[in-house]
């Protein structure tokens, strides 16, 4: 099984009222920072010297703050040190201001390697984008989306739905703006209030926690209609691709595959183990200036967590593929779980094929409340 590489840059200009990522504004620990990255690849070549690479992610934070001449210098560490395939997908976030105060950088990432962008529009409406704190306004995200597919043939952008005050055409018309854009990737998620960001603490102020509806089926059900009636296949709750531009690195986490993850606050999930990195910069650089590995805390699955673990995952996108549980578990699903799957076969919110048990759309809409009928 090839190996997927997250590497988490984390540095923002500002933190973003909802957002509950890890992150740092403090970009004079940058440069220091690249080069702990660098010597956590190193450490951790000979462990995964017989693995094959075939995606890397670059997420944040806002990766795209780093300079050309760091990003060069990462990706020439990883090739170094790892088993890299010809051609791996190669994802960087940004944001739309970043695309747009330098041009050049975004030329010279396609340059290096980089061949998807994940930029992080959010909406197209300048009142949506002041509530949510973004640094960029409306013609901004227009501006960065046209100059992000003069270089990179495979564009994504994030939009954010479903929040208070938003009214149903607001959404029709974000949608409208990507799909006339003809972007081959859309993230779409509804926005929820993470206890602990900035947002949250507001509402928790204002007495606001409980009038908060973000779980709309009708904002969701009109998103899927819309993208799939445009040529977008819903291939995770809360993607949509034309065909041939699925993430291939996100599919990983979906599919239950192994994942290493670098860089303060990564998670990785390697077989039947998961670990996570110090959630500080400063520790982070510190452990490894002393050449050791930045791992906080690591947990061997038991098999019942391991179950659990991939029941999550699988049924958010591709659900389960009957040969690879019968491989991880030793039994078989169709008898593990027959009396689950006669059910939800009847309400028509999954199928069954050859070799796959999935959720239809209808079981998308509910793929929360359906996992929880398969955990033990």
């Amino acid at each position: 099984m090839n190996l997927g590489i997250y590497i988490h840059i984390p540095f923002c200009h500002r933190r973003c009222t909802y957002c509950d990522f890890y992150l740092t504004t403090n970009l004079n620990l940058l440069d220091n920072f690249v080069d702990a990255l660098i010597r956590e690849i190193e450490l951790y070549a000979n462990k995964y010297s017989d693995r094959i690479v075939d995606t890397i992610f670059f997420g944040g934070g806002t990766p795209s703050i780093v300079s050309s001449n760091q990003f060069k210098k990462v990706i020439d560490a990883l090739y170094k040190n790892f088993n890299i395939i010809d051609s791996p997908e190669i994802t960087i976030e940004c944001n739309p201001e970043d695309i747009i105060g330098d041009e050049n950088k975004f030329s010279e990432f396609s340059k290096i390697g980089v061949n998807r962008l994940s930029v992080g529009v959010q909406s197209f409406i300048d009142n949506e984008l002041k509530f949510l704190t973004r640094q960029h306004n409306a013609n901004d995200a227009i501006k960065s989306l046209k100059i992000s597919k003069k270089y990179f043939n495979n564009v994504s952008a994030d939009i954010i739905y479903s929040f208070n005050e938003q009214e149903l055409f607001d959404v029709k018309y974000n949608l409208k703006k990507i799909i006339q854009l003809d972007l081959q990737h859309i993230s779409a998620y509804t926005l929820i209030l993470e206890k602990g960001t900035l947002l949250y603490k507001e509402y928790e102020q204002k007495n606001l926690l409980e009038s908060i509806d973000n779980d709309n089926p009708l904002f969701y059900d009109f998103v899927n209609t819309m993208l799939k009636e445009n040529g977008y296949r819903h291939y995770e709750v809360s993607n949509y691709a034309k065909e041939g531009f699925q993430s291939k690195h996100n599919l990983k986490y979906w599919n239950f595959d192994d994942y290493l993850g670098l860089g303060p606050s990564a998670h990785s999930f390697i077989k039947d183990k998961r670990f996570m990195n110090v959630k500080s910069v400063s520790k982070y650089t510190d452990k490894l200036n002393k050449g050791i590995l930045p791992v906080d805390s690591s947990e061997i699955l038991t098999t019942k967590r391991l179950k659990n673990d991939y029941f999550i995952s699988v049924f958010r996108s591709n659900g389960v593929i009957l040969g690879k549980y019968n491989k991880l578990f030793g039994s078989v699903f169709l008898i593990d779980y027959k009396d689950i799957i006669d059910r939800l076969l009847n309400l028509n919110l999954a199928e069954l094929n050859n070799d796959r048990f999935y959720l239809t759309e209808k079981g998308f809409a509910l793929a929360d409340e359906i996992t929880l009928v398969f955990l033990s």
